[in-house]
């Protein structure tokens, strides 16, 4: 079982949920280190040929919070930031053609020789939806307190993830409504 969070609808929404808590005090990063990172990277087919260092950590990092915060805008109908854009630009700068192998179970994707040419398939991925028409269905978690976004194929989809944020926003909800009730009997 992954340690990472998933789910979100794209790759690229899910390594923004790798920063929990981002609108809370108590935060936690989920690439502290080359290994983590490597651990997502392979968890999502992008396990570059060479090794993982700490500067492609800061690098991937950079461009989560670029992406949160250009995706952000994006869902709320905002202009994204010059930097961030520049930011995703750069990280498009190492993109490269795919390139595919024939393998057991089909086609596969041939590894990334970096990670810089990771990022820019995250980049890719990232700016293809929020310049597409997946755009329109890019949503905010609806629990105040996740900052995730994903991708809405329903149009009934209220949370990132129903088991997590979905329950904590259920419970919330019914326990104002338990001491509204209580505070209106008294």
């Amino acid at each position: 079982m992954s340690k990472f969070r998933t789910g979100n609808g794209a790759d690229w929404l899910d390594l923004l949920a790798t920063r929990l808590g981002r609108y809370q005090r108590k935060q936690v990063e989920m690439l502290a280190d080359p290994a983590a990172l490597a651990a997502w990277l392979r968890e999502h087919g992008m396990e570059p040929v060479t090794e993982v260092t700490a500067a492609d950590v800061e690098a991937v990092r950079s461009l989560r919070e670029a992406l949160h915060r250009a995706a952000t805008a994006t869902v709320h109908g905002e202009r994204p930031a010059a930097e961030d854009v520049r930011l995703v630009q750069e990280a498009l700068a190492s993109d490269r053609p795919l390139e595919v192998r024939s393998g057991d179970a089909g086609l596969e994707l041939t590894q990334p020789a970096d990670v810089s040419v990771a990022l820019a398939w995250l980049a890719r991925q990232a700016a293809v939806d929020l310049t597409g028409p997946t755009r329109e269905r890019l949503h905010a978690c609806g629990d105040e307190t996740c900052s995730g976004i994903f991708v809405d194929h329903t149009g009934r989809r209220r949370w990132c993830s129903d088991e997590r944020c979905g329950v904590r926003s259920r419970v919330r909800a019914h326990r104002a409504r338990a001491r509204d009730q209580t505070a209106t009997s008294m």
